[in-house]
């Protein structure tokens, strides 16, 4: 595993080993995104409307991050790329801590989202050419789990202990991280460097292409399920009965519960069909909804968020996964993140719809649609594939 690659350097498991630890700690910056809302209403004294439009424009800059990504990751240096958008993200994070005015925030909170979403980009790109994707993915995202259920816990004991400019600035903490550990990266990172090896028959390459682009559709539907739900959790716990402090210690808690459930995907990888695991993904999904819903104490909302969060890191893993097995060119495993932060600015946007006039629950009435359709979605293509097999077959 030493010998050089030239798609991961001279020294690959250092270089896999590097890229999940940075894509960990660009996660972190997404999973206590929802943190932010109410400390931008008590810190700047912003209305709840005004400190919804602050995390939108997050959300927005983190979208023409991961498409800015798209296209300068085959023109340019995968580490100058991870470590130019470090120091910005890292810059807007420190910037966060002393904005005085709505608009400084806002601005500040775009640059932020630019950053982080370029450097989940380039790294999760890195993570998809590791020989198993899958465990790829499920370490990253473990990792991420990890340090994001601690700095919940940091959020809380930096506003506790300095008020909240620092809990607000506690994201450059981590930034400074990862930056320090991009230096390390391989300077021969870069967009596809070797021959890819096409299939022989043209419709052998378009059966390819086309079971990505279903795999990449699919990460958006599933996406999109997940994402209805997460803007919200907090006030599901505090609906059903649970006060602020019980709520952030829960989903503290149910984050390092999840990076438990986030390393079958390193355990398991694709072993006996990942069609699957994807199909499991699927109903821990739905039966974590239903948990989540029902949840009316501590224990019980951590576990179900826990097991929210594990079904959702697991279909991140599977269906990115799929994707980069089916992009030999890689062009879709760079549209990932486009359509994994697509899906978080469009998940909340329908929650929001459905809530005009509806109750709470409606969320988790309409959550469990998208991914069923993008399980349906991958199964469906699985089955033409084995159609084709068994023709190709009976033709010999």
């Amino acid at each position: 595993m030493g010998d050089k690659n030239p798609k991961l350097g001279s020294n690959p498991m250092r270089t896999l080993a590097l890229a999940a630890l940075i894509y960990a700690i660009s996660i972190i910056l997404i999973d206590i995104a929802p943190f932010f809302i109410g400390m931008y209403v008590d810190a700047l004294g912003l209305t709840l409307s005004q400190a919804g439009f602050v995390q939108t424009i997050d959300q927005a800059g983190g979208i023409l991050g991961a498409v800015a990504g798209y296209f300068m990751m085959p023109r340019y240096r995968w580490r100058s790329l991870i470590v130019a958008a470090s120091l910005l993200a890292t810059l807007a994070n420190v910037l966060t801590a002393v904005a005085d005015t709505y608009f400084v925030l806002a601005v500040v909170r775009f640059l932020s989202g630019f950053g982080v979403v370029m450097i989940t980009t380039v790294t999760a790109c890195i993570l998809a050419r590791a020989a198993s994707p899958d465990r790829a993915f499920g370490v990253g995202l473990a990792l991420g789990m990890f340090l994001s259920a601690v700095a919940v816990w940091l959020l809380d004991a930096l506003r506790t202990q300095y008020g909240f400019s620092a809990s607000l600035g506690s994201g450059a903490l981590w930034l400074a991280l990862g930056l320090i550990l991009a230096l390390f990266l391989s300077r021969e990172l870069g967009g596809q460097s070797d021959k890819v090896e096409e299939p022989h028959l043209a419709e052998d390459i378009s059966h390819t292409k086309a079971t990505g682009w279903a795999a990449l559709a699919a990460l958006f539907l599933f996406g999109i399920s997940v994402n209805i739900v997460y803007g919200y959790v907090e006030r599901v716990g505090l609906a059903n009965g649970l006060d602020q402090a019980g709520v952030a210690n829960a989903l503290a808690l149910g984050f390092i519960f999840s990076a438990f459930g986030s390393t079958v995907p390193l355990i398991f990888g694709a072993v006996g069909g990942r069609l699957k695991w994807i199909a499991f993904t699927t109903l821990l999904l739905l039966a974590s909804l239903a948990a989540l819903y029902l949840a009316d104490s501590v224990s019980l909302y951590t576990i179900s968020f826990g097991l929210y969060a594990s079904a959702w890191n697991m279909g991140l893993a599977y269906y990115m996964a799929l994707t980069a097995e089916n992009d030999p060119e890689e062009h879709l495993t760079r549209m990932m993140y486009i359509a994994t932060v697509a899906a978080q600015s469009i998940g909340p946007a329908i929650a929001a719809g459905a809530l005009t006039g509806a109750s709470l629950s409606v969320v988790f009435v309409i959550a469990p649609a998208p991914a069923l359709l993008a399980a349906l979605l991958v199964s469906a293509m699985a089955l033409r594939a084995r159609k084709r097999s068994l023709a190709r077959i009976a033709a010999t």
